[in-house]
């Protein structure tokens, strides 16, 4: 293991909460812009989120039933 890697494992959760925080500011912002704007386009705005959202859990359930036969055993396990 170099210390190159090493620094990048330190970094790591930084890095994801660095993303967090920048998710959560946009989010925030965007909310509030769209909230601004009216009723209409907040029901039609949760109307397409909640599309996504079911879109995206279909697709998501849809890959994992097609990537395989589960075995039910643990990779430790021996065979």
């Amino acid at each position: 293991m170099s210390s190159a890697d090493a620094l990048l494992g330190l970094l790591h959760p930084a890095w994801q909460t660095l993303i967090a925080v920048c998710l959560l500011l946009v989010t925030v912002l965007g909310i509030r812009r769209l909230a601004a704007r009216g009723p209409a386009r907040m029901t039609t705005a949760v109307l397409v989120t909640g599309g996504l959202i079911v879109a995206i859990v279909v697709l998501g359930t849809l890959a994992v039933s097609c990537a395989g036969p589960y075995s039910g055993r643990s990779a430790t396990q021996d065979p």
